[in-house]
């Protein structure tokens, strides 16, 4: 047997891979090759130091960690937080269909259908946050600059005796839709790469 036969018989040896019979044929020339016996007693030492061995048990710290972070929403919130949003946006969508759908004719109407675009836009948009929450932050600043200006459009309206004040209460919405969304923003906020998933 050549030196360079025995020294990849000691790599199949170490990983258990060498036949009974190559065994014995290196045992044969190992018993009087210096050379190699030595590189088989550095191999062996080799192996020995970068072995692997089995991790050891830690415990789950997923609850302590999560309540440890006030701006993770805990998974069930989230959920909770998404369809709460869905139903947001489609009561959304359902209040601003009859404006899209109002007869023709003058400046009133082109108005009416003006914001009530505005108004199923901001529903569409919901739902697609609600869809794939990764999307939330992205949509929370128009979002709020939305419902912060038809707000204080309305609580002036109301002050001046524009309007009742129970005309106004279709704005809580439109409220209840962004604090959805600002929750679903918060969740994915310090996700890795993102931190979840969306749906």
């Amino acid at each position: 047997m050549r030196c360079d036969q025995s020294r990849d018989l000691l790599s199949a040896r170490l990983d258990g891979e060498a036949t009974a019979d190559e065994r014995a044929v290196l045992d044969r020339h190992l018993a009087r090759c210096i050379p190699c016996t030595g590189f088989a007693a550095a191999l062996v030492g080799l192996d020995r130091a970068t072995r692997l061995i089995p991790a050891e048990p830690v415990p789950d710290l997923t609850a302590a960690v999560m309540a440890a972070n006030p701006q993770v929403v805990p998974d069930s919130q989230r959920e909770a937080a998404r369809w709460s949003l869905a139903l947001v946006a489609v009561a959304q969508l359902a209040v601003a269909l009859p404006s899209l759908l109002t007869g023709s004719g003058g400046d009133a109407v082109h108005t009416t259908r003006e914001l009530g675009s505005w108004s199923a836009a901001l529903a569409v948009g919901l739902l697609v946050a609600a869809w794939q929450p990764a999307r939330a932050r992205g949509m929370l600043p128009l979002g709020l600059a939305l419902a912060g200006v038809l707000t204080l459009g309305g609580v002036v309206d109301v002050v001046t005796g524009a309007t009742a004040g129970a005309g106004e209460t279709v704005h809580l919405l439109e409220v209840a839709g962004i604090a959805l969304l600002w929750l679903l923003a918060r969740r994915d906020e310090g996700s890795p790469a993102r931190l979840v998933l969306a749906a």
